[in-house]
């Protein structure tokens, strides 16, 4: 389902990931619109698709899915744009000057002729190239959220993106679309591969196959895996992008003498590694080390005597299974918890 109108007010927005609810006017009524919503404004027009569901609290709310911010069509939509605040200097009585001075031309002034905007009363020949560099990066930033949708990066996604490739983000994505999969998580990289190989990345670049190699990587690490065996990453790079094993050897060496990749054996298998998985699991491993050899002081020497008086305590029985978890507990400084979403490691049985 779609809905079309006019940001009207921003009730919440998440600073982190942009997540965002808020008011939005239509021709027909006000909505509640909730999902993420990066560099957007009151006043912003939006075309939005998703659907509607219940909140318990809340009730009716639009879900996005899909967002495209859509510049106003007509000189009244713009007029009520420019006067909502979204440019500061601008509000409602010197938004209708300048509409009524440049009428249909009013985009094409603030992106080509900005010191223009200096004819409207009150408005100084330097504070009109400030609100015209307001607006334009604005404006920018909504280029960059729908250009990178292309390559199934979300708009939770797009704020990281523009983070790190600033206003160029577009130009440098296009010179070498293989620095999305060094900066996002989740990105669709046969888009990104399809779009590279249109432009004339070689088949056997460098780029192409580092950016292969991290991506399978990045894959396996959706199961879990922090790692991934050499002889299985090669067959899925080979796979994937169609390139002979000599030059993945070429690139392998050159990720592993830069640090971008860490190289371990285990017996006679080599298991290849991220540098920042390797980092974290690293660090996960000396603190656990260090916590186990640290002093016990949480234990309790009259333990099967304290546990079944807090049961009498707390009107609870707890099964033979809970008592050995607590058990293990209290003799061990680390317990380590496994298992994956909906394993019931919280089960009463």
């Amino acid at each position: 389902m779609k809905l079309e109108g006019q940001l009207q007010e921003i009730i919440y927005q998440n600073e982190t990931n942009s997540y965002t609810i808020a008011e939005l006017a239509t021709e027909e009524e006000i909505y509640t619109v909730v999902g993420y919503l990066p560099f957007i404004n009151e006043g912003d027009f939006l075309s939005l698709e998703g659907k509607f569901v219940t909140h318990q609290d809340y009730g009716r709310q639009f879900k996005i899915e899909t967002f495209e911010k859509k510049m106003p069509e007509t000189t009244d939509a713009l007029e009520k744009y420019l006067g909502s605040g979204i440019v500061k200097g601008i509000g409602p009585s010197t938004a209708k000057k300048i509409v009524d001075k440049f009428g249909e031309e009013t985009i094409a002034i603030f992106k080509f002729e900005p010191k223009r905007l200096s004819e409207i009363k009150g408005i100084s020949e330097n504070g009109a190239i400030e609100m015209a560099e307001e607006f334009n990066t604005k404006w920018e930033l909504w280029q960059i959220v729908g250009f990178l949708e292309k390559f199934g990066i979300n708009a939770s996604n797009s704020k990281k993106v523009y983070e790190a490739l600033g206003n160029d983000a577009i130009e440098e994505i296009q010179k070498n679309p293989y620095v999305l999969v060094d900066i996002t998580y989740g990105v669709d990289f046969f888009k990104i591969d399809k779009m590279a190989l249109e432009i004339g990345i070689d088949v056997n670049s460098y780029q192409r196959i580092g950016a292969g190699i991290r991506y399978g990587l990045i894959l396996a690490s959706y199961n879990g895996n922090t790692c991934v065996e050499k002889n299985s990453l090669y067959s899925f790079v080979k796979d994937k992008l169609s390139v002979e094993e000599k030059y993945i050897d070429e690139v392998m060496i050159n990720l592993k003498s830069t640090g971008k990749i860490v190289i371990e054996k285990d017996e006679d298998i080599e298991w290849i590694f991220l540098e920042e998985f390797y980092r974290i699991e690293k660090n996960i491993a000396q603190r656990i080390y260090m916590m186990m050899k640290t002093q016990n002081i949480k234990y309790i020497k009259s333990f099967n005597q304290q546990l079944e008086k807090e049961e009498i305590f707390l009107q609870m029985i707890l099964s033979e299974k809970q008592k050995d978890a607590l058990k293990q507990v209290n003799d061990s400084n680390v317990s380590i918890i496994t298992g994956g979403p909906g394993t019931r490691k919280n089960d009463n049985n």
